[in-house]
């Protein structure tokens, strides 16, 4: 029972930590069953408690090395340097060991990006409002003048969340994306590549496409796998991303 899944272009980077999680192995009660890890939710606080436990003891996590921002579907990035929440963020930057980043997700992406040679990391929560505000791009930005990160040596992996064929979103929010990201569907509505906009904000920003790897899972259709708002609205529960690095 796969309480997480993780990617194969992190997978030979031995100080590395990253994981993004399902809905698998935890103690919520229906609708929340099983690994819900959002304590803003309808779940008992309790059982997201024991649930995040569970998680972080799989990934050798100390659940006081975490950081945790307040999301807010902003283009707001934050350099941190010690664990705690964060007000009013949707992605965070870390060069120090031992310092592990998260967000929480139900449709939107988890990006996580990784600049060995640096050593520094971050993670990203972005949903339509942010990656309309180019917030990969943004992200990446910071981290070259704040961290002496290359965006030629960023490993970037986008993770699961609503595909193009489950989001239809109307023509105001339509009107902030490229025509390329939008297929018609219907008088005033189309569908979204939310995924592919964020691809192409890594691009634009100096990422190599052999150095990207994305997870094309649709969190909408995979019910038994993953959350999403969309699907079940106040019912649902949320899903986590994690990055950090360790000690050599």
């Amino acid at each position: 029972m796969a309480l997480f899944t993780t990617f194969s272009l992190f997978q030979n980077q031995p100080r590395l930590v990253q994981a993004f999680s399902t809905r698998k192995g935890g103690v919520s009660f229906p609708p929340y069953g099983a690994l819900n890890l959002g304590l803003h939710t309808g779940d008992k606080r309790e059982n997201v408690y024991k649930n995040r436990a569970l998680y972080f003891e799989a990934l050798h996590i100390p659940q006081d090395k975490l950081v945790f921002p307040e999301q807010v579907h902003s283009d707001c990035v934050k350099v941190v340097d010690k664990p705690g929440k964060v007000s009013r963020c949707d992605a965070l930057i870390a060069r120090n060991s031992n310092l592990f980043l998260t967000i929480q997700t139900a449709d939107c992406f988890p990006v996580f990006l990784y600049d060995p040679q640096a050593r520094v990391v971050g993670i990203i929560h972005s949903g339509w409002r942010g990656t309309a505000r180019n917030i990969v791009g943004k992200t990446i930005a910071l981290m070259e003048s704040e961290c002496n990160v290359n965006p030629e040596r960023i490993i970037a992996a986008i993770g699961p969340g609503v595909q193009q064929s489950c989001y239809q979103v109307d023509d105001q929010t339509a009107s902030h994306f490229n025509e390329r990201d939008l297929v018609p569907d219907g008088i005033g509505h189309f569908k979204l590549d939310v995924q592919g906009a964020i691809v192409r904000q890594l691009q634009n920003a100096g990422v190599a496409d052999e150095r990207m790897e994305r997870d094309t899972t649709c969190t909408h259709c995979e019910t038994d796998l993953y959350y999403s708002y969309r699907r079940d609205g106040h019912q649902s529960g949320r899903m986590m991303g994690v990055i950090g690095m360790v000690e050599n």
